[in-house]
Protein backbone atom coordinates (compact mmCIF):
# COMPACT_ATOMS: atom_id res chain seq x y z
CA UNK A 1 0.00 0.00 0.00
CA UNK A 2 1.36 3.25 -0.76
CA UNK A 3 2.20 5.43 2.22
CA UNK A 4 -0.12 8.28 1.54
CA UNK A 5 -2.59 5.71 1.08
CA UNK A 6 -2.09 3.71 4.47
CA UNK A 7 -1.84 7.18 6.21
CA UNK A 8 -4.62 9.21 4.75
CA UNK A 9 -3.52 12.14 6.72
CA UNK A 10 -5.26 15.01 7.26
CA UNK A 11 -4.32 18.65 8.22
CA UNK A 12 -4.10 17.93 12.37
CA UNK A 13 -5.74 19.57 14.45
CA UNK A 14 -6.40 23.05 15.85
CA UNK A 15 -4.33 22.16 19.10
CA UNK A 16 -1.28 20.93 17.15
CA UNK A 17 -1.23 23.59 14.20
CA UNK A 18 -0.08 26.67 14.06
CA UNK A 19 -2.39 27.27 10.43
CA UNK A 20 -5.53 25.76 9.74
CA UNK A 21 -8.46 26.11 7.99
CA UNK A 22 -12.04 25.78 8.78
CA UNK A 23 -14.29 23.11 7.47
CA UNK A 24 -11.30 22.28 6.09
CA UNK A 25 -8.31 22.82 3.58
CA UNK A 26 -10.19 21.43 1.03
CA UNK A 27 -13.08 23.47 0.02
CA UNK A 28 -15.93 23.64 -3.13
CA UNK A 29 -15.58 26.52 -5.88
CA UNK A 30 -18.07 29.02 -4.55
CA UNK A 31 -17.96 28.08 -0.87
CA UNK A 32 -16.48 29.99 2.11
CA UNK A 33 -13.92 29.00 4.62
CA UNK A 34 -11.50 30.42 7.55
CA UNK A 35 -7.65 30.56 7.61
CA UNK A 36 -6.42 30.90 10.99
CA UNK A 37 -3.55 31.60 12.80
CA UNK A 38 -1.82 31.19 16.09
CA UNK A 39 -0.68 33.57 18.09
CA UNK A 40 2.83 33.04 19.49
CA UNK A 41 3.54 34.77 22.60
CA UNK A 42 5.07 38.46 21.92
CA UNK A 43 3.94 38.77 18.58
CA UNK A 44 2.90 42.12 17.85
CA UNK A 45 2.02 42.02 14.37
CA UNK A 46 0.70 38.80 12.23
CA UNK A 47 0.83 38.53 8.25
CA UNK A 48 -0.83 36.30 6.26
CA UNK A 49 1.00 35.20 2.93
CA UNK A 50 0.37 33.33 0.23
CA UNK A 51 2.32 31.92 -2.60
CA UNK A 52 6.14 33.51 -2.82
CA UNK A 53 6.95 35.44 0.59
CA UNK A 54 6.68 38.75 -1.38
CA UNK A 55 2.79 37.93 -2.10
CA UNK A 56 1.31 39.24 1.33
CA UNK A 57 -2.84 38.96 1.37
CA UNK A 58 -2.96 40.27 4.70
CA UNK A 59 -2.22 41.68 7.83
CA UNK A 60 -2.79 42.05 11.21
CA UNK A 61 -1.71 43.97 14.20
CA UNK A 62 -2.21 41.67 17.03
CA UNK A 63 -0.87 43.57 19.66
CA UNK A 64 -0.18 40.13 21.97
CA UNK A 65 -3.73 40.47 22.69
CA UNK A 66 -5.07 37.36 20.69
CA UNK A 67 -3.95 33.98 20.79
CA UNK A 68 -5.89 32.83 17.12
CA UNK A 69 -6.57 35.64 14.90
CA UNK A 70 -8.69 34.20 11.67
CA UNK A 71 -8.67 35.20 8.11
CA UNK A 72 -12.37 34.37 6.54
CA UNK A 73 -12.45 34.05 2.65
CA UNK A 74 -16.33 34.05 1.42
CA UNK A 75 -16.90 32.89 -2.54
CA UNK A 76 -13.40 31.05 -2.95
CA UNK A 77 -12.24 30.41 -6.61
CA UNK A 78 -9.02 29.44 -7.96
CA UNK A 79 -7.00 32.72 -7.46
CA UNK A 80 -7.74 31.54 -3.92
CA UNK A 81 -5.90 28.19 -3.74
CA UNK A 82 -2.28 28.31 -2.82
CA UNK A 83 0.02 27.50 0.17
CA UNK A 84 -0.49 30.07 2.80
CA UNK A 85 1.74 30.81 5.69
CA UNK A 86 1.55 33.19 8.59
CA UNK A 87 4.82 35.35 9.12
CA UNK A 88 4.89 36.61 12.77
CA UNK A 89 6.92 40.05 14.00
CA UNK A 90 7.57 41.17 17.61
CA UNK A 91 8.26 45.04 17.80
CA UNK A 92 8.82 45.40 14.05
CA UNK A 93 11.25 42.56 14.09
CA UNK A 94 10.37 39.51 12.08
CA UNK A 95 10.42 36.57 14.28
CA UNK A 96 9.77 33.10 12.27
CA UNK A 97 6.86 31.80 10.28
CA UNK A 98 4.20 29.03 11.07
CA UNK A 99 3.98 25.72 8.77
CA UNK A 100 2.68 25.70 5.60
CA UNK A 101 -1.02 25.51 4.57
CA UNK A 102 -2.04 24.07 1.40
CA UNK A 103 -5.24 25.81 0.26
CA UNK A 104 -7.30 23.19 -2.46
CA UNK A 105 -10.47 24.28 -4.58
CA UNK A 106 -12.46 21.76 -6.10
CA UNK A 107 -15.20 22.16 -9.09
CA UNK A 108 -12.50 24.00 -10.97
CA UNK A 109 -12.28 20.89 -13.46
CA UNK A 110 -15.74 19.86 -14.46
CA UNK A 111 -14.91 16.92 -15.07
CA UNK A 112 -16.90 14.14 -12.84
CA UNK A 113 -14.89 11.45 -11.85
CA UNK A 114 -16.39 7.58 -10.92
CA UNK A 115 -15.03 5.75 -7.76
CA UNK A 116 -15.71 1.99 -7.95
CA UNK A 117 -14.66 -1.11 -5.70
CA UNK A 118 -13.32 -4.30 -6.58
CA UNK A 119 -14.10 -6.83 -5.84
CA UNK A 120 -16.95 -4.93 -4.28
CA UNK A 121 -17.49 -1.93 -1.34
CA UNK A 122 -17.74 -5.17 1.30
CA UNK A 123 -14.70 -6.60 2.03
CA UNK A 124 -13.61 -8.28 5.58
CA UNK A 125 -11.27 -7.19 7.72
CA UNK A 126 -7.62 -7.83 6.81
CA UNK A 127 -9.23 -8.75 2.78
CA UNK A 128 -7.54 -6.14 0.64
CA UNK A 129 -10.27 -4.25 -1.97
CA UNK A 130 -9.04 -2.10 -4.95
CA UNK A 131 -10.43 1.50 -5.45
CA UNK A 132 -10.41 2.65 -9.00
CA UNK A 133 -11.03 6.12 -9.89
CA UNK A 134 -11.84 6.35 -13.58
CA UNK A 135 -12.45 9.81 -15.82
CA UNK A 136 -12.34 9.41 -20.20
CA UNK A 137 -10.34 12.73 -19.89
CA UNK A 138 -6.32 12.81 -19.28
CA UNK A 139 -5.14 13.80 -16.04
CA UNK A 140 -1.87 13.21 -13.59
CA UNK A 141 -2.77 13.53 -10.45
CA UNK A 142 -5.97 11.32 -8.83
CA UNK A 143 -6.54 12.03 -5.23
CA UNK A 144 -8.66 9.42 -2.69
CA UNK A 145 -10.58 11.21 0.19
CA UNK A 146 -12.37 9.96 2.65
CA UNK A 147 -15.02 11.93 4.42
CA UNK A 148 -15.36 12.65 7.75
CA UNK A 149 -18.90 13.64 7.70
CA UNK A 150 -18.96 16.76 5.77
CA UNK A 151 -18.50 18.23 2.14
CA UNK A 152 -15.48 19.22 2.67
CA UNK A 153 -12.98 16.65 3.06
CA UNK A 154 -10.02 16.05 5.44
CA UNK A 155 -8.00 12.63 4.65
CA UNK A 156 -6.43 13.04 1.11
CA UNK A 157 -3.80 10.83 -1.00
CA UNK A 158 -2.43 11.73 -4.17
CA UNK A 159 -0.65 9.60 -7.26
CA UNK A 160 -0.18 9.36 -10.48
CA UNK A 161 -2.52 6.95 -11.56
CA UNK A 162 -6.16 5.86 -10.27
CA UNK A 163 -6.06 2.53 -8.48
CA UNK A 164 -5.94 2.93 -4.88
CA UNK A 165 -4.85 -0.29 -3.50
CA UNK A 166 -6.11 -1.03 0.06
CA UNK A 167 -4.49 -4.39 1.91
CA UNK A 168 -5.04 -5.42 4.84
CA UNK A 169 -8.03 -3.56 5.28
CA UNK A 170 -9.16 -2.87 8.88
CA UNK A 171 -12.11 -1.90 10.57
CA UNK A 172 -10.84 1.45 11.51
CA UNK A 173 -10.93 2.25 6.94
CA UNK A 174 -14.45 1.71 6.50
CA UNK A 175 -16.06 5.12 6.00
CA UNK A 176 -17.53 7.15 3.01
CA UNK A 177 -14.69 8.03 0.06
CA UNK A 178 -15.03 10.20 -3.13
CA UNK A 179 -11.53 10.55 -5.65
CA UNK A 180 -10.94 13.87 -7.69
CA UNK A 181 -8.39 14.48 -10.59
CA UNK A 182 -6.31 17.25 -11.32
CA UNK A 183 -3.07 18.19 -13.09
CA UNK A 184 -0.07 18.34 -10.80
CA UNK A 185 1.56 21.58 -12.73
CA UNK A 186 -1.63 23.23 -10.69
CA UNK A 187 -2.34 20.84 -7.49
CA UNK A 188 -4.37 22.96 -5.56
CA UNK A 189 -7.12 22.66 -8.33
CA UNK A 190 -9.15 19.88 -8.74
CA UNK A 191 -12.24 18.13 -10.40
CA UNK A 192 -15.61 17.86 -9.12
CA UNK A 193 -16.16 15.06 -6.67
CA UNK A 194 -16.83 12.00 -7.81
CA UNK A 195 -20.31 10.16 -6.20
CA UNK A 196 -19.68 8.77 -2.74
CA UNK A 197 -18.59 5.00 -2.45
CA UNK A 198 -19.73 3.68 0.97
CA UNK A 199 -16.57 1.27 2.00
CA UNK A 200 -18.08 -1.57 4.49
CA UNK A 201 -15.29 -3.53 6.70
CA UNK A 202 -16.80 -6.25 8.47
CA UNK A 203 -14.64 -8.15 11.56
CA UNK A 204 -13.09 -11.41 10.25
CA UNK A 205 -12.69 -12.66 13.53
CA UNK A 206 -16.41 -12.42 14.41
CA UNK A 207 -17.87 -13.26 10.89
CA UNK A 208 -15.19 -16.62 11.82
CA UNK A 209 -17.21 -17.01 15.21
CA UNK A 210 -20.37 -16.56 13.62
CA UNK A 211 -19.59 -19.38 10.88
CA UNK A 212 -18.33 -21.95 13.41
CA UNK A 213 -21.76 -21.12 15.26
CA UNK A 214 -23.53 -21.91 12.50
CA UNK A 215 -21.31 -25.09 11.67
CA UNK A 216 -21.93 -26.09 15.42
CA UNK A 217 -25.27 -25.05 15.29
CA UNK A 218 -25.91 -27.27 12.04
CA UNK A 219 -24.09 -30.19 13.53
CA UNK A 220 -26.07 -30.15 16.96
CA UNK A 221 -29.62 -30.20 14.59
CA UNK A 222 -28.05 -33.48 12.24
CA UNK A 223 -27.38 -35.00 15.40
CA UNK A 224 -30.98 -34.53 17.23
CA UNK A 225 -32.31 -35.75 14.03
CA UNK A 226 -29.97 -38.65 13.78
CA UNK A 227 -30.59 -39.20 17.55
CA UNK A 228 -34.53 -39.16 16.87
CA UNK A 229 -34.30 -41.58 13.97
CA UNK A 230 -32.06 -44.00 15.76
CA UNK A 231 -35.12 -44.06 18.73
CA UNK A 232 -37.98 -44.56 15.92
CA UNK A 233 -36.07 -47.70 14.58
CA UNK A 234 -35.53 -49.00 18.22
CA UNK A 235 -39.15 -48.59 18.73
CA UNK A 236 -39.96 -50.59 15.61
Amino acid sequence: MPPGLALLLGLGSPSQSSIWAAPGAVTPNGSSVTIFCRVPPGVTRLYLFRGEPGDMWHDINSEGAQDVVEFPLQNVVHTNAGTYHCVYWKQGVWAGFSESLELTVTGIYKDKPSLTAQPGPQVASGGDVMLLCQTPHFYDDFILCRDRGSSFPQDCSHQAHGSFLISSVSLGEGGTYRCYVSHRVYSCLWSLPSDPLDLSVTDYRLEHVIQLSLAALVLLVLVALLMDAWKNRRGL
